[in-house]
């Protein structure tokens, strides 16, 4: 009998340390120093106490800028790392599991994105037929002329945001940002935002 109710009680704590670790506060308070390298254990910390108090969750970090969560849900987080920079979590669904979508973005002119996925212990995935980066063409409209406007856009920078309230994912070409008044006038017109929303494996645009 003492043995039955050992092993139900453990069944039960691992489902519970289980639930906790798909709580985005304990993934954030948890990572790796690695993954937050600006923010030490206790600066995230505080960061998740000032949120939940109502207060501006702001703390200097190991580069003596500021560091801001802007807001952190049970499945969703969004934190300014530096005054130019932002880091987008997002948990996602994935066949039996739980993984971890990172979006990192960095602001000059333009916004540029990059994305990443982890395991629930900040194992790094391999993302590759996650998300499928679109190519510039994609961002054209269709049935629009674009063949007098395609040489202009000759680099590649995107804006990846994550929904907060569901598990979709708008992609923005931002280029325009960058060019001329002249020439962003003859692209913007053009161009198309791409949503895309996760089936449970990867992101499928619409």
């Amino acid at each position: 009998m003492r043995k039955f109710l050992f092993v139900i009680i453990f069944l039960l704590g691992s489902a519970a340390l289980k639930l906790s670790a798909q709580d985005m506060r304990s993934i954030f308070l948890n990572a790796p120093d690695d993954i937050f390298p600006l923010l030490t254990k206790n600066c995230r910390a505080d960061l998740v106490d000032f949120i939940d108090a109502g207060m501006k969750a702001n703390v200097v970090n190991d580069f003596d800028g500021t560091s801001v969560l802007e807001s952190i849900d049970d499945d969703y987080m969004l934190l300014a790392t530096t005054a130019s920079s932002t880091m987008q979590l997002k948990l996602l669904p994935f066949k039996n599991d739980t993984i971890i979508c990172m979006v990192k973005s960095v602001k000059a002119e333009a916004v540029d994105s990059r994305i990443f996925f982890y395991d629930l212990n900040w194992t790094l995935l391999d993302g590759s037929g996650m998300f499928i980066q679109p190519e510039i063409e994609d961002f054209f409209k269709p049935d629009v002329a674009t063949e007098k406007i395609a040489d202009i856009c000759d680099m590649y920078l995107v804006s990846l945001m994550l929904d907060r309230d569901d598990n979709s994912l708008v992609a923005e070409y931002t280029m325009p940002a960058y060019m001329s008044a002249e020439d962003a006038e003859k692209v913007t017109p053009v161009l198309r935002k791409l949503v895309y929303n996760w089936d449970g494996e990867s992101f499928v645009i619409e």
